[in-house]
């Protein structure tokens, strides 16, 4: 029999065009699940050469190619956002019963609207210092299981008969962790909005609506035994994708704090996941990175440049809001790039690149990149040739060493190369400009360019 397993991880904070990659993947390979880690607030976007076009956040982006979708123990769901994206796949896609493709893995931790709420109002009191939230709940839910075990409701649990008094205590929960929140000073153009969350909080209408919408979840969805991973998909011949909802540079160990999720992005999680399940196939690792530097929300980001904003993001499906803060763009960074790769084991950790969005710099016919900053010279956090220094650790020092880490990063300023591009070049000259300039640069080879939204825009080495 042959396995194999493509391994799929976002290099940067997010946003780097997985959704695509992993749909070209599903399709080339004729994968027959997908199976998801990270968290239910992703928004993959996927357009097909036959027209489809959705942003996936629980079913997996190789939904249009027929691949089934597995939630596994690693992602933090969202019930309520089940049901409405099953929605949006029956009735904008024409996907009939999209149930019928997901199984779930009754350790699945849940993510209620009550931790959306907490996850909203605690943004809201930072006021003009955002952390950075997409506001689902995700991270407060995996939070509050650290410190609530007892507290925490997993797949299996929203068929039970006492939902509604699991809810309840959840919430009652929240409510007391808020009250020095809510005391606190909001924006005035705030306060409208955190008035409506805190009304939601104590609202018994909400309340049986929420667990009205759990419970019809456990009718829908097929959750399975935490063996069903290995015991089903894993022991099938052919292919499997694992779809991260995350970005390395959003791990929460090795991210910058605060600006990171609560969860672990490495790919060290996810082989540990599938070693668990009795996996000893093929792995291959891919990183996907955008061909210029992206990022959705607070944090450091030292090749950003409001000017290109216009000549980079046209036909960007991504949308600033209150809490996730606003989409910045800038010359793809290779020292971030490099950090990222060698927190996850260095070059050899991953067996290629996928890299995206080359078609916006073929329109602009300029390639810019940094390789290097002007001010990266503490030692502490640098090495004598200004990379980043990698700390490995899981504990508070480990957390305050990476916030100086950012620290340092907002004070450095990029050196900025560029290259020109071609106006008649072909895709395979582009391509192996790209290939050549990433290698050498970085030591891993790229393995896909991506040259527009659909997977025949997509050229695979």
């Amino acid at each position: 029999m042959t396995r194999k397993i493509y391994n799929v991880k976002d290099l940067g904070p997010g946003d780097g065009g997985k959704g695509g990659v992993v749909q070209k993947i599903a399709q080339m390979t004729h994968a027959h699940t997908i199976v998801k880690v990270g968290g239910a607030q992703g928004s993959h976007g996927v357009c097909t050469s036959a027209g489809e076009r959705f942003a996936f956040s629980q079913w997996g982006c190789g939904t249009f190619e027929g691949a089934r979708t597995h939630l596994s123990d690693l992602i933090v769901i969202s019930p309520e956002g089940l049901l409405n994206e099953a929605d949006a796949l029956r009735y904008q896609c024409g996907i009939h019963n999209p149930f019928d493709l997901l199984t779930v893995d009754q350790q699945a931790l849940c993510a209620t609207p009550y931790h959306g709420i907490a996850s909203r109002l605690k943004e809201m009191a930072r006021g003009s210092n955002p952390r950075g939230t997409i506001g689902t709940g995700v991270g407060e839910a995996y939070r509050a299981l650290q410190q609530f075990p007892d507290l925490a409701i997993y797949a299996r649990d929203l068929s039970r008969a006492d939902l509604r008094d699991l809810l309840i205590a959840v919430r009652k929960q929240i409510i007391q962790d808020l009250i020095p929140v809510l005391q606190g000073n909001f924006l005035p153009e705030d306060q409208a909005e955190v008035n409506k969350e805190s009304d939601l909080l104590y609202d018994e209408d909400f309340l049986n609506f929420i667990v009205r919408r759990f419970s019809e979840v456990s009718k829908k969805a097929r959750i399975v035994d935490h063996e069903f991973l290995g015991r089903e998909i894993l022991s099938q011949d052919g292919v499997v994708v694992v779809e991260s909802s995350h970005g390395i540079l959003t791990d929460h160990f090795a991210g910058f704090h605060p600006h990171t999720s609560a969860i672990r992005t490495l790919p060290c999680f996810t082989q540990a996941m599938l070693e668990e399940a009795g996996y000893r196939g093929k792995i291959v690792n891919i990183g996907v990175t955008r061909a210029y530097q992206i990022r959705h929300g607070a944090g450091p980001m030292p090749t950003a440049d409001p000017t290109m904003t216009e000549t980079l993001l046209p036909g960007s499906h991504k949308k600033e809001n209150r809490y996730q803060g606003k989409v910045r763009v800038g010359p793809l960074d290779l020292v971030l790039l490099r950090y990222a790769i060698n927190v996850c084991g260095g070059p050899t950790a991953f067996d290629g690149l996928a890299v995206t969005w080359f078609d916006q710099i073929r329109t602009n016919r300029v390639w810019h990149l940094c390789n290097h900053y002007h001010g990266a010279d503490d030692q502490r956090y640098f090495t004598p040739t200004g990379e980043l220094r990698v700390r490995r650790g899981d504990d508070e020092a480990q957390l305050v060493y990476q916030e100086a880490l950012g620290q340092q990063l907002l004070r450095c300023t990029p050196e900025i190369e560029t290259q020109a591009i071609y106006e008649d070049a072909t895709r395979e000259q582009l391509y192996k400009q790209c290939a050549d300039t990433l290698n050498k640069r970085l030591g891993t080879p790229v393995h896909l360019v991506s040259f527009g939204q659909t997977e025949q825009d997509k050229v695979c080495e």
